[in-house]
């Protein structure tokens, strides 16, 4: 009995080294699919959902159709809470392009800087703006609106570039087609509402003066 204690006692070492190997090994791997998880999540969220639904606050609920006395709060906390968790994802990215070389995709990189510095630039107007609703000037407020929109089509580029890139693309891609289609509806319905309550304005508008002038 004792030799053959010996003998698993010499072996267990070996094991116990190449278990440590392997999971050395592959450790890595896991991580950078966990971070690669991760930072699609991250930009998805952040970049590709909250960024819009700010955008749509802002459009329909400052003054036309609907008149919100909180939409500049609520279009500042999406802007807000997209641009944080959309840097987070984004510095997750960079982490990720620089730790693996080859797997690297230049043009999402490129995009993933583009949209940070749109992003900050729209950041910093919102903090610099002067007090009340209509403290900047109107080229200011577009050239505001135009960046912001601009940001948004490179985002959900972007978004499709990232996704590409990855194993089990079709899921991702179905996933933020779903996200996309429930915004584009919902800005869609907005818009045709807006479009309709103008319309039946300027026709009472229309009636109004018509009363009024006729013998």
């Amino acid at each position: 009995m004792k030799p053959q204690m010996q003998v698993t006692s010499i072996q267990n070492p070996a094991v116990i080294t190449t278990h440590l190997r392997t999971w050395r090994g592959q450790n890595p791997s896991r991580f950078q699919h966990y971070l690669r998880n991760t930072h699609g999540v991250l930009n998805i969220f952040g970049w590709g959902t909250l960024l819009p639904i700010g955008a749509i606050t802002a459009r329909y609920f400052r003054k036309f159709p609907f008149k919100c006395s909180e939409w500049y709060s609520v279009h500042i906390k999406c802007q807000s809470g997209g641009y944080i968790v959309g840097t987070v994802g984004w510095c997750s990215g960079m982490f990720l392009g620089n730790s693996s070389k080859q797997q690297s995709n230049k043009t999402h990189r490129v995009l993933g800087i583009i949209i940070f510095t749109f992003a900050t630039i729209q950041m910093l107007a919102m903090f610099w703006r002067p007090k009340g609703e209509n403290g900047f000037p109107k080229y200011v407020k577009i050239c505001h609106h135009l960046l912001g929109y601009a940001l948004i089509a490179l985002t959900i580029a972007n978004i499709f570039q990232g996704i590409n890139n990855r194993a089990h693309a079709a899921k991702w891609k179905w996933t933020y087609v779903g996200i996309l289609c429930v915004l584009g509806v919902t800005a869609l319905g907005l818009e045709i509402f807006k479009w309709i309550k103008r319309a039946m304005m300027r026709e009472a508008v229309k009636l109004n003066s018509n009363m009024y002038t006729s013998p």
